[in-house]
Formats: C-alpha cells, structure tokens, sequence
C-alpha cells in the first residue's frame, strides 16, 4: 500500500511540472510575439513619419486627392443636369442628331441615338444613308430615321433640321466613302454657322484627318479618337509619328487640342484623358476589360445629351462646358461597361451597357433633379 502511494504520489509531482513548464513556454512564446509585433510596429510608425515618400503614403495620399477631385467633378456633372417639371416641353432637355449610318454599318448610329435619348435628351434624329435608313428603323421606334445623307434632296433636308438641333453626333457608322468628303465638309461648314454643339467620333475622325482645319477654333466641338484614331490625327496635325498607346499622355492631348484651336479632345484608353488645351482632366474609375464594339458610339451619344445641358447653362462653373460634359460621358459610360461586366462578363455587348444606363446615371447624378 505505501508503495503504491508513493508511486501515484511522483506520478502527480511529474503531472505538475510538465503542465508549469507547459505554461511557462506559452508565456514565454506570447511574450515574444508582443515584443516582435511591437518592434514592427515602431519601425513601420518610424518610416512613416521620417520617409514622407514612403509608396504607402504616396499612393494613400494619391486616392484621396483622386478621390477629391471626382466628387467635384461629379458635382459640378450633376449641376448641369435639367431639373424635371410638369411645366417642361418636348424637346426642351435636347433634340440631338447622329449623322452616320451605311449599308455596312447600322448599329453604331442606333447605338449611338438610343445613347442619347436613354440619358435625357427628348428626340433624337438619325441622318443616314438611304439604303441604312429601314434597318434602322427596325431596331427602335423611338428614333427619327432620315435617310437622306446621300441622296440629291438630303442637304435640303439637313438644312430644314438644323437650326432646330441643340447638338449634333457626326461619324458612328459614316463610313469611309471618298464621295462623302464633300458632303460632310458642307455638313460641317453649316452646323458652324448655327453655332451648333458638335461630337465627331469613329469614321467622323478619319475625315476630319483627311481636312483638319474645317474644324480649328470651333470651341463647341468635342472629338473622341481612341487609340489608333489619335496617333492617326498626331500624324496629320502635329506631324509626329507615334504609335497607337491605350495609356495617353496627357500633354500629347493637349498639344493636339492647341493645335486644332483648343476644341476639347477626349483621348479613350485605359483612363480616358479629357483636353482643351487650358484644362485636362482624367476619368480613371474602373471600367470593363471586355472591348466589344459600340462602346464608343454608347459615350458619343451621351456626350451629346450633356453637352447640350451643359451648353445650355449660362454659368457653367469651370473647367467650362466642353469639359463638364466630356467628363460626365466618359464617367457614365465607364460606369455602365464596368456594371455590364460584373453582369455578364465575357459575354457582355453594346446592348448590355446601354441597359445600365438609367441605373448608373441614376447613382450618379440623379438626386434633386425632378421636382
């Protein structure tokens, strides 16, 4: 019996000292871990404030400022927006015109005047080419579709709407027709003399390569080459040859608007860079990695609608009308890819962003705008 009592007894002893050793290592580990965190924490607290380059600080400081001036800008989109009322008339939040459309080429005006009228303007013409103009009236009844752009009577037509237009889209779909060069000189020449608002995109830039200085000095033009477009206009402009880059230097941009007069030039790529020569901007916000066509008949088209509101305001604030607009298009329309992508991915088309559009301007700009 006392032998056996001995024997548990050293058992217990033995039990005892592991368990305090036990112990006795995991606050020797715990104490280490708070020793080990606390010096990273004083070296990364010391680099912060000794280093004001740190990349940390930089690219923190770099989102807020970023941050900052798209809030402003976002503002400053929203205050040219038209309040909505009861008292308000058909046509009076825009009537817009796409000039463009060929027998190859239909989606591009549709896209482009569907666009349009999705982000506000009340009526929105298609000036085309007479063998486009019943394709395209199938795809919507909601567009006024005048196919007339190469007959003998069109520029009778034309000169008819004009002056009753508040901004014009010229080059979705155009085509690259030499015979058309003429026509859209003369296209060109009279919407100038309306003092009309113009957004020349797609085959539009090829002619305006062709003839650059039919559009010099016309401050109510805004132009938005991507980027073969662009290196194609450098060439002809600047006489510089440069390849075709979807990262745009933003003084290039400039140099390009201050040479055509300083009309505002919206340079698409991985962040669009906005120019008129005194200003520039850039929209950076995510957009879709997926490049279906049409996404840039879907910003001519919306470019169209704001720049009409934003012309139409006697106090716009600075960086000035052109400006406003082209950022508030290029924000929407970035907005609408990125919301179509998360949707539906590789598979996302044209038809997919112009969907998200009310609820993407909506998020936006919308608030305080019906009254």
């Amino acid at each position: 019996m006392l032998l056996q009592r001995s024997s548990l007894r050293n058992i217990l002893l033995k039990s005892q000292d592991m368990a305090a050793n036990t112990r006795s290592k995991k606050e020797e580990i715990s104490r280490g871990a708070i020793q080990v965190g606390k010096r990273t924490e004083d070296q990364f607290s010391t680099s912060s404030s000794s280093n004001t380059n740190s990349p940390r600080l930089s690219r923190s400081s770099k989102r807020t400022m970023t941050s900052a001036r798209e809030s402003d800008l976002i503002q400053k989109v929203k205050s040219v927006v038209p309040k909505l009322n009861s008292q308000m008339h058909k046509g009076q939040c825009g009537r817009v015109a796409v000039f463009g459309g060929c027998i190859l080429y239909t989606g591009a005006p549709y896209f482009a005047a569907i666009s349009s009228l999705k982000v506000g303007a009340d009526l929105v013409h298609v000036f085309c080419e007479k063998d486009a103009g019943t394709v395209i009236k199938t795809y919507s009844p909601e567009l006024i579709v005048h196919p007339v752009l190469d007959t003998e009577y069109g520029m009778e037509e034309i000169d008819s709407w004009l002056p009753r237009l508040h901004c014009i889209v010229l080059g979705p779909g155009l085509g690259r027709n030499q015979s058309m060069l003429g026509r859209i000189s003369l296209i060109l020449d009279k919407v100038k003399s309306f003092n009309v608002p113009i957004v020349i995109d797609a085959d539009g830039l090829w002619h305006l390569t062709v003839n650059p200085g039919i559009l010099k000095g016309y401050k109510k033009a805004v132009i938005t080459p991507n980027a073969m477009e662009f290196s194609r206009l450098v060439k002809s402009i600047l006489c510089k040859d440069i390849p075709p880059s979807v990262l745009p230097d933003p003084k290039l941009v400039s140099d390009l608007s201050n040479a055509l007069g300083n009309i505002t030039i919206i340079h698409k790529g991985s962040q669009d860079v906005i120019s008129n020569g005194k200003y520039t901007e850039i929209c950076d916000t995510a957009g879709c990695p997926r490049r279906c066509g049409g996404q840039g008949d879907l910003l001519a088209g919306s470019l169209a609608t704001f720049l009409h509101w934003a012309m139409a305001r006697p106090d716009c604030p600075p960086p000035g009308p052109t400006m406003i607009a082209a950022w508030g298009a290029c924000r929407l329309a970035r907005g609408c890819a990125s919301q179509a992508f998360n949707l539906f991915g590789r598979s996302a088309t044209t038809t997919d962003l112009i969907n998200q559009i009310h609820s993407e301007f909506t998020r936006l700009y919308e608030n305080e705008t019906y009254l």
